[in-house]
């Protein structure tokens, strides 16, 4: 990956501040718009969570836009904004989100700590400490005092775990304890004997987190929610550096160095992205967090700038990334100006790469696209039913997908989680066994994974679809970097060799509608397309169009193809299919 210039990062800056200016004339004489009751019940009448999130994370923006330039620039018109901000804030009923609480069984509802309280709380925190002297003192007290009631109490008084995210292995551990603690230290500090043993507790909870990811540094949830988790981390271990004067570095770990490292694996030369899990493949970074990072560890690189997401990016306004990627982006500055930036390394931008915690070859062509396969098991953090699939990119254009996260419902984090297009395994690449899709659950696996780092992957996953019928299901990929072709090959063992053999459909998954002309399928985008051509065809080969509600809400179609895998006539009780892609100028 080519490094981007610190101009360029001064250019992205200016236009990030930029961005934040014009948003505080703009709601200026605006009021915070009202998060009532009819909202909230939606999620609990109807399992609709955006609408009032979308209020919510406009108050949240208002937060965003007046705290970070109050502290940027202390204007007084800011200051006087940010007081009704602050204020409206604490006379919110709940600071956590509805899909998050039951008010059916718990009269204690509005005490919950979920993300976005414990968010609130480190921004709220951070606001009145960084302004300590310019907002009148009563509005600071009534901050802290909501600060401690609602976030900071009740989860020193609960015995650890508080909930299940305390002590876990995903995003929710890294941003409530990140926030949590980082709130303690602003507010705590003449208290010693309370804050000690709550840094101890959030320190050790954290350690579960890095647990959480791969070994080599992989994030199972999907890059978005890297970016999510790591903000946080990175947040709180930068603050508590400074706080213990570098006696407690939570970044010194060579596991930490590793995940740093994980982002820039994620990105496809066009700037397009992994869509893994709940991802998204056309994901933006943190330019702050990124900086931070790379000031840290050598070999850790910046993305293009085309892909750093700016203050809009975030719809949810979160005031932790917005404001380092003020400060942090600031100080990388500094520091490359005065030379003391680490080492630059070669790590990263080979054709092919490697994860094999995670299970996962990565794979990258001429035109800026490429190809990604993933083994791994049903029972990830996020987890779609995806064992064995794989993404074929031209330029940036994915011509078979990975759908990634869907509009987040109920239904969604719920027991229909797998009725959901882009969760259950008839959304993606992958064959269908008998009629039906691969299972939910850590069991349903890939049995062995091997990829040579030169474009060879091998995937055995017959174990994912849960039935003894199956004797093995492997996946061959060979993708070819220079000429952007992909030849694939998946052969099943069948136990059963008598009247009842299994069935075996492929199923490929593209947003483009297909063209069927005999054993070709043509998929054409905008510049690229691709033709893909199966080998010793019975039968013939169609599609279906699907419905897929993307992660803002808005529906989109999607073509899942398929065709009829016979059985291999020299070896009973095998079916073998074999298919290439080769990628075509449109």
């Amino acid at each position: 990956m080519k490094q981007i210039s610190t101009r360029e990062i001064e250019s992205y800056l200016q236009k990030y501040i930029a961005c934040m200016q014009a948003h505080g004339e703009e709601l200026m004489d605006k009021p915070m718009p009202a998060a009532d009751e009819e909202l909230f019940a939606l999620y609990e009448t109807t399992g609709n969570r955006l609408k009032y999130e979308s209020v919510y994370f406009a108050r949240r923006k208002m937060l965003a836009v007046y705290g970070c330039l109050s502290l940027l620039e202390g204007k007084p018109e800011y200051l006087k904004k940010l007081e009704e901000v602050l204020d409206g804030i604490c006379e919110e009923e709940c600071w956590a989100l509805p899909a998050h609480i039951n008010r059916k069984e718990d009269p204690q509802w509005r005490i919950c700590v979920d993300l976005f309280a414990s968010e609130t709380a480190h921004a709220l925190s951070e606001i009145i400490s960084g302004l300590k002297g310019r907002l009148p003192s009563a509005l600071c007290e009534k901050v802290r005092e909501n600060v401690f009631r609602r976030v900071l109490t009740p989860f020193m008084n609960a015995a650890a775990p508080y909930a299940k995210w305390e002590g876990g292995d995903n995003n929710w551990n890294a941003v409530c304890c990140g926030s949590i603690g980082c709130a303690a230290i602003y507010l705590m500090q003449d208290e010693p004997e309370l804050l000690k043993p709550l840094l101890d507790r959030i320190v050790c909870s954290l350690d579960s987190y890095i647990a959480g990811f791969s070994e080599d540094g992989a994030c199972m949830e999907g890059l978005g929610y890297f970016t999510y988790g790591m903000t946080y981390y990175t947040g709180f271990a930068d603050m508590l550096y400074r706080y213990t004067d570098g006696a407690i570095d939570l970044m010194e770990d060579e596991k930490c160095r590793r995940i740093a490292m994980f982002q820039q694996k994620c990105y496809f030369p066009s700037g397009r992205t992994l869509s893994f899990s709940d991802g998204d493949s056309r994901d933006t970074y943190k330019m702050g967090l990124t900086c931070f990072l790379a000031m840290r560890y050598a070999g850790v690189e910046i993305p293009p700038i085309s892909c750093a997401g700016g203050f809009d990016e975030d719809s949810c306004y979160r005031f932790m990334a917005n404001y380092r990627d003020v400060v942090w982006t600031r100080k990388y500055l500094e520091q490359a100006e005065k030379g003391l930036l680490p080492a630059e390394e070669d790590d990263g931008a080979a054709d092919c790469l490697v994860l094999p915690g995670a299970q996962w070859s990565i794979c990258r062509g001429l035109s800026g696209g490429g190809m990604a396969a993933k083994g791994g098991n049903n029972g990830e953090s996020h987890n779609h039913n995806d064992v064995g699939s794989f993404l074929y990119l031209a330029g940036d254009e994915m011509l078979l997908t990975d759908l990634g996260a869907g509009e987040y419902t109920r239904d969604y984090f719920g027991e229909k989680r797998y009725d959901i297009l882009c969760n259950h395994s008839f959304g993606h690449s992958v064959p269908v066994i008998d009629g039906k899709g691969q299972k939910e659950g850590t069991e349903y696996a890939c049995s062995h994974f091997e990829a040579d780092g030169s474009g060879r992957t091998g995937i055995s996953f017959g174990q994912a679809y849960g039935t003894e019928r199956v004797k093995s299901l492997t996946r061959s990929l060979c993708y070819d970097p220079a000429k952007e072709s992909l030849q694939a090959e998946d052969v099943l063992e069948d136990r059963e060799t008598g009247e009842n053999p299994v069935s075996m459909k492929e199923n490929l998954v593209t947003q483009y509608k297909p063209v069927i002309v005999g054993n070709a399928i043509h998929i054409a985008g905008r510049k690229y397309g691709c033709r893909i051509t199966v080998e010793d065809l019975e039968g013939s080969i169609g599609f279906e169009t699907k419905k897929h509600s993307n992660h803002r809400g808005a529906e989109e179609e999607v073509y899942c193809i398929t065709w009829e895998v016979p059985a291999d006539k020299e070896k009973p009780g095998t079916r073998k299919c074999r298919f290439r892609v080769e990628m075509e100028e449109i």
